[in-house]
């Protein structure tokens, strides 16, 4: 063999040396990431996760990915805390959190009887078709205590129902306010039937309550408002249920109008022909006469209440208040709840 033979040779079997060097480490290299990746992914439940570590950067894109996710969650969380917030506020203002009103009986009282003093001068006369008019024996659902007082145990619970009685009543009359009815109409509010104000006084059955609901978490109530309204008022009460910052749940509404049947084609033409017939000695009835913001309204009703009725809906609707509470200082709360 000449000595350039064997040089070739020798960095032949360098060469292939090399290679088999580089092979077992780089296979062992290979084999113990596979065997990490997946052990990864049997740790977290997912299987599939070891062919995403394995491919070439996959790790890399893994934590950019989880990165991202982690930054998601924080902006939901802090979004669902912004939300929560309001409920939470509004729950410990309908409950009278720290005042005496919500724990001494007389002080109570003395709030029942304020408010629907109030209420009452804010509400219009009968037949005052501009603000909401109250029924005349309405006491916001809590005629029970209208000659006597609660007792102590059951002041806490009455403060709450005597806010959100108060919060609903408010929200017609702002409804009532601002809505642009076509013809205006009256709002009368029957009566608000608050949960628990037929409930005997047990203070068993109060201790299992307050157990149930605990001092977390969230609980529901239900309050039925019957009231007449043009559709308008009840559009805009409807909306504001829905927007207000304590949280409100409609959970059944019934509607009525004052003409539950359509009249007959022949009445029809005789109530058209009575529209228009003009009065003995008066001119005839000029179609713009009585426009919307006239000083001179006409003096028989316009052709769409003969069609119509009054335009009065006469309203049953269940409202559920949920109460969002404020989680305890150093409790962890129950998983999936906030």
């Amino acid at each position: 063999m000449t000595q350039p033979q064997m040089v070739l040779a020798v960095a032949g079997g360098g060469f292939l040396l090399v290679v088999v060097v580089v092979a077992y480490f780089g296979w062992s290299s290979l084999s113990e990431v596979q065997s990490q990746a997946q052990s990864l992914a049997d740790r977290k439940g997912k299987p599939e996760l070891a062919a995403i570590l394995t491919r070439p950067g996959g790790a890399g894109a893994v934590r950019k990915e989880a990165v991202e996710i982690g930054k998601v969650a924080e902006e939901v969380s802090q979004g669902e805390e912004g939300l929560v917030g309001s409920w939470r506020e509004g729950y410990e203002k309908a409950s009278g959190v720290g005042q005496g009103w919500s724990q001494d009986p007389n002080q109570w009282k003395d709030r029942l009887i304020a408010t629907n003093d109030r209420l009452k001068k804010q509400s219009g006369k009968k037949g005052d078709n501009s603000r909401v008019i109250l029924a005349d024996d309405f006491y916001l659902g809590l005629q029970e205590y209208k000659q006597q007082n609660p007792s102590a145990e059951k002041v806490p619970e009455l403060a709450r129902q005597l806010s959100v009685a108060e919060k609903l009543v408010e929200l017609l009359m702002d409804a009532k306010k601002t809505a642009k009815e076509k013809y205006p109409t009256q709002c009368i509010i029957q009566s608000i039937v608050s949960p628990g104000v037929s409930a005997p006084d047990s203070d068993k059955k109060s201790g299992e309550k307050a157990k149930a609901g605990g001092s977390t978490g969230t609980f529901r109530e239900g309050y039925t408002l019957q009231f007449e309204s043009s559709p308008e008022v009840l559009y805009g009460f409807i909306q504001r249920i829905a927007k207000d910052p304590w949280l409100f749940v409609v959970m059944n509404l019934s509607l009525e109008n004052d003409l539950k049947e359509f009249p007959k084609r022949r009445e029809v033409a005789k109530k058209f022909a009575d529209a228009n017939k003009p009065t003995d000695g008066a001119a005839p009835e000029n179609p713009t006469d009585g426009a919307r913001g006239s000083a001179n309204p006409p003096s028989r009703p316009p052709l769409l209440m003969v069609l119509a009725g009054k335009e009065r809906m006469k309203v049953v609707v269940r409202i559920d208040y949920v109460g969002w509470k404020t989680p305890v200082a150093g409790k962890t709360p129950v998983k999936g709840k906030t």
